[in-house]
């Protein structure tokens, strides 16, 4: 599972302090930047779009995108009971993606969990009483992803208990063969909002087709308190949320594009040049540090992770870096794993020999999906059905669910 560090930035901390209120619909501090009234609502959805469907300067409450067909409906049904809001974000992949900023995934995947997470906490500090939907899509399903998974371990910028649900649409980080609901196989209505008993919930069913394999940068998180109330809807072939499970050098590829400058073909084999040997240089400095043991004139290779996981993890910004000390404690152990085999070499070399010659086995198994066509066919329409979550009605079951926390939230 990656590493994460809880980010709350200034305004979310001044909202928490301040505690405003918005009161007849004037609007505080605290709200200035989520638009909120006339009064406060008793659900308020929050959207996070897709790559090229955002930018810094994007309306937030324009119901445009994959996001926006989902809540636009829910508020035209409920409009007395439900207000909504759009983080607004550079929704880029490097500029390889049209409609897109420039930043590289990484970064945009950072500013858009930092504006929900700010735009969360402000709610909750303007309307005590308001409880929070979130729906995000592709790039904005895994902010929102990672965004719960704080909020259900206790560190994220609003309580567990003020979020009434969480809608992810072609998740990345969607775990291998995860079910409608993460954590909860076989469940199809979502739990209710907490304290309440959820009459109208209950009528909701969640379905999805049975989607195999996990999002392209799958970590295996989960989502704690929040467990049942996070629904993960993927369509299978969709790449960015079922990719294959041996294809080890595919996630590689997609961490390393993640973080690389694409706007165009010379600055991006330059990019993912740097970035592929610095992530090979971490590896290396991992595995010596962790996967060889030295004990009385013996070294056997004995890996806690396999060679795909620690070449993902190296490529994998949510995981800090090997420090300068660690690559200078690698650089010692090494001369020590040299100077052991050479004086023994007969007895040493066969078995380091036999025991890489396995990891390699293994490697091999970890991107066996990549040379098998059956396990393509899957993928021949994979840009379809990343892209036909609004046109294929996937989206209704979604719809149905926020509509249905607000009447059990507003009593009726």
């Amino acid at each position: 599972m990656s590493q994460r560090i809880s980010r709350i930035s200034g305004g979310t901390a001044i909202a928490l302090l301040c505690g405003a209120t918005l009161v007849g619909g004037s609007e505080t501090a605290a709200a200035q930047q989520v638009p909120i009234g006339p009064g406060c609502p008793a659900l308020y959805a929050l959207g996070v779009q897709g790559t090229g469907q955002s930018s810094p300067s994007a309306s937030l409450t324009a119901d445009t995108g994959v996001v926006g067909a989902l809540l636009g409906p829910v508020v035209s049904a409920v409009p007395t009971l439900v207000q909504r809001s759009y983080v607004p974000y550079e929704a880029g992949f490097g500029g390889a993606v049209p409609g897109g900023g420039a930043d590289p995934y990484s970064e945009s995947l950072d500013s858009a969990l930092t504006g929900l997470d700010d735009a969360a906490a402000r709610v909750i500090a303007a309307c005590p009483t308001t409880m929070l939907a979130v729906v995000g899509y592709s790039q904005g399903a895994q902010a929102v992803a990672e965004f719960a998974q704080t909020v259900g371990a206790g560190s994220g910028p609003v309580p567990a208990d003020r979020i009434a649900g969480i809608a992810l649409y072609s998740n990345p980080i969607r775990s291998s063969g995860e079910p409608v609901f993460p954590g909860r196989p076989g469940q199809v209505v979502p739990d209710p909002a907490p304290g309440n008993a959820g009459a109208a919930v209950s009528a909701v069913q969640l379905t999805s087709s049975a989607s195999t394999g996990a999002g392209i940068a799958d970590d295996g998180a989960t989502y704690g308190a929040l467990t049942g109330r996070v629904a993960d809807i993927c369509a299978d072939g969709d790449l960015a949320c079922s990719a294959p499970d041996n294809a080890a050098v595919l996630r590689l590829g997609a961490e390393l594009a993640a973080q690389a400058n694409l706007k165009d073909p010379i600055s991006a084999i330059g990019s993912i040049q740097s970035l592929l040997s610095a992530a090979l240089g971490n590896a290396w400095t991992t595995v010596l540090l962790n996967d060889f043991q030295l004990d009385d004139g013996n070294v056997d290779y004995t890996p806690t992770r396999t060679l795909a996981q620690r070449l993902t993890d190296a490529t994998d910004p949510r995981i800090p870096e090997p420090s300068p000390e660690d690559a200078t404690a690698a650089t010692s152990r090494w001369n020590e794993i040299t100077a052991t085999v050479a004086q023994n070499p007969l007895v040493l070399l066969p078995k380091l020999v036999s025991q890489l010659s396995g990891a390699w086995g293994q490697f091999a198994a970890d991107n066996s999906d990549l040379v098998n066509p059956a396990v393509w066919i899957r993928f021949a329409d994979m840009v379809a059905r990343h892209n036909g979550y609004a046109t294929t009605g996937q989206l209704n079951s979604g719809i149905a669910w926020l509509i249905a926390l607000a009447h059990d939230l507003a009593g009726s």
